[in-house]
């Protein structure tokens, strides 16, 4: 593809490096198991001890995470706004969501503006941005004429943009669609002489459904951080619209997503945007939106903030949820998979950060020392953890074994299988916390799979311990690592709309909606 690198501003040994990384640790392992393998054989314990501790960790976090999820889905946010902040404070605050459209169904659609018509927040005081593109013109009318009619003036505002084809500079893909959204929302926000620092702006995708209290509690969020302005506000992605639907690899895989978000919301030091994300929009503004030349748009848009702002920018988590599609193709279980796999190789496309991150970070020195390299590392440390940790602790646990003889000889070789096997079995306690917590957070079945007894869901997960390794590494670790090779190749990716089948799942009568 004929197209550099975001600003293309950094040095092409840049993209290399987190390719190398990854290459060289499971290269280097494999080596070091030939000529080493005792050392290999101790690095690996090591290794997986490691391991084991930040699973009890992150399943600490994640039972924290859902707490904290269940105690603010339950909050009056809505009352809680006139108690707390002026009331011409509060009725000053306008809503602002771009829907990003392609070629989806425009049934997909037509469900996500419902959700936000349903919402507790006036909507009056909401403006809905219907983003199309010219390249996907039939559908894009067709989803307008639906909408306006549903809708007519149901919001403050229904706005239509039409994304032309080939713009000079630009890469064809959400961020290039909701930046034009966005410069055209703005001339109505001056024509209706709106300050920009009043407006929250939440981007979705077209199967993104908002939380009836998600605009609220956006809205007290927003109102009671020192410096709105600067920060991004990031909901809880979980992809439970057609998650029964779904084949049970699929299904753990869309959960494990929603579990991390989780994980990250009680960690705001580390937390970045994710798909669906809030943003004032004077700090959009002064972004000059997002970057129109990556297809991760979200996760660069945090960075693009904190270069912009000298690090004076962070992501508050918002424990309210927006429900998302998983993926599901319309053409069976091979092209489910095809969609997963390529999906999250386009997330893990997000190591393209890193040379953005590394050369801004060394050319900045405006920005605090020591937090921009604690930054720097921590982006780096999660892509390499994301392509490696699967096949290091499920495939090389018998390399030093299996390819050399010098360890049948040792004491080590009697040792390391059963100690490493009881390390590894050791995060099964990791994988009751998740059972428990998928049984709390899962929707009722849909009555035409009623059928099938949460009994089946227990099936799925006590044959999670064999099937999530192959998983994780099938569609995890090597889409990452997929990525990250043709970073370093310079074949570059553009951006690929998943597919998303109108299946929709019935949340409202889920407590979790309430």
């Amino acid at each position: 593809m004929s197209h550099t690198l975001h600003d293309g501003a950094h040095p092409r040994w840049l993209e290399v490096l987190p390719g190398v990384l990854s290459w060289g640790a499971l290269l280097g392992l494999l080596v070091l198991s030939l000529t080493s393998p005792i050392l290999a054989a101790n690095v690996l314990i090591v290794y997986a001890l490691f391991w084991l501790s930040r699973a009890l960790l992150m399943s600490a976090r994640l039972i924290v995470g859902y707490i904290r999820y269940r105690r603010d889905i339950k909050r009056d946010w809505a009352g809680e706004l006139l108690t707390h902040f002026p009331y011409d404070r509060v009725q000053s605050i306008y809503h602002m969501a771009i829907v990003a459209v392609s070629k989806e169904d425009p049934s997909i659609a037509l469900s996500t503006v419902q959700a936000i018509a349903d919402t507790d927040y006036p909507n009056d005081r909401i403006i809905v941005v219907l983003a199309t593109e010219r390249r996907f013109r039939a559908n894009g009318q067709a989803v307008a004429r639906l909408l306006k009619q549903t809708f007519g003036r149901t919001f403050a505002a229904l706005i239509h943009t039409v994304h032309p084809e080939n713009i000079p500079g630009e890469l064809a893909g959400k961020g290039s669609n909701i930046t034009w959204a966005a410069q055209h929302a703005r001339s109505w926000l001056d024509d209706q002489q709106i300050p920009y620092d009043r407006v929250i702006c939440t981007t979705l995708d077209s199967d993104n459904r908002v939380h009836r209290k998600y605009f609220s509690a956006l809205t007290y969020l927003y109102l009671d951080h020192p410096d709105p302005a600067h920060a991004s506000f990031q909901p809880i992605p979980m992809f439970f619209n057609n998650i029964w639907e779904v084949p049970m690899p699929i299904r753990s895989v869309s959960l494990g997503s929603s579990f991390w978000q989780l994980i990250e919301s009680t960690r705001p030091y580390r937390l970045r945007n994710f798909s669906a994300h809030a943003q004032s929009f004077a700090g959009l503004v002064q972004t000059e939106y997002w970057s129109t030349r990556t297809i991760v748009e979200d996760g660069h848009q945090y960075w693009r903030s904190y270069f912009r702002f000298n690090g004076r920018h962070d992501v508050v988590a918002l424990s309210v949820p927006v429900y998302m599609d998983a993926v599901l193709s319309p053409n069976g279980y091979w092209d489910t998979f095809r969609e997963q796999y390529l999906q999250k190789r386009r997330w893990a496309w997000g190591a393209s950060d890193i040379p953005y991150v590394l050369h801004h970070t060394w050319r900045n020195p405006r920005l605090p020392r020591f937090q921009k390299w604690v930054q720097a590392a921590r982006l780096i440390e999660g892509h390499f953890s994301w392509a490696t940790t699967s096949l290091i602790l499920a495939l090389y646990s018998w390399l030093p074994i299996v390819v050399s003889g010098e360890l049948g000889t040792a004491v080590i070789a009697f040792t390391f299988p059963p100690l490493y096997g009881r390390i590894l079995t050791s995060a099964l306690i990791g994988m009751g916390v998740t059972l428990t917590i998928s049984m709390l957070l899962l929707p009722p079945r849909p009555k035409r799979r009623a059928v099938q007894s949460t009994g089946s869901v227990i099936l799925e997960w006590l044959t999670a311990p064999f099937l999530l390794p192959i998983s994780n590494i099938l569609l995890s670790s090597i889409p990452a690592l997929d990525a990250q090779t043709r970073l370093m190749a310079g074949r570059y990716l553009g951006y690929r709309v998943t597919e998303k089948h109108p299946v929709r799942q019935d949340l409202s009568y889920h407590p979790a909606a309430n």
